[in-house]
């Protein structure tokens, strides 16, 4: 495996690894404040299935203004929910 291949696998992975951190957070709100996935999506105007996949870790497409509502709405520091080591 080339040098770019292997730096590729593993940022491939550290994301991974990072959108499951973001996403248990968001879960453990989510059930912490006694939220189904639906209240939270109409509350965001976010699809159920979004919801589901970040809680997940499994929506690698998750941007910027869709974290900040979601942090909005759970009343969090966007800081605590990006920090993941």
């Amino acid at each position: 495996m080339s040098q770019p291949e292997i730096n590729k696998n593993n940022l491939a992975q550290k994301l991974d690894r990072y959108l499951q951190c973001i996403g248990s957070k968001m879960f453990e709100l989510r059930k912490s404040r006694n939220k189904s996935i639906k209240m939270v999506a109409k509350a965001t105007r976010m699809s159920t299935g979004i919801i589901s996949k970040v809680e997940k870790g499994q929506y690698d497409n998750l941007c910027l203004s869709r974290l900040l509502r979601l942090c909005r709405y759970y009343e969090v520091n966007i800081i605590d929910i990006v920090s993941c080591e």
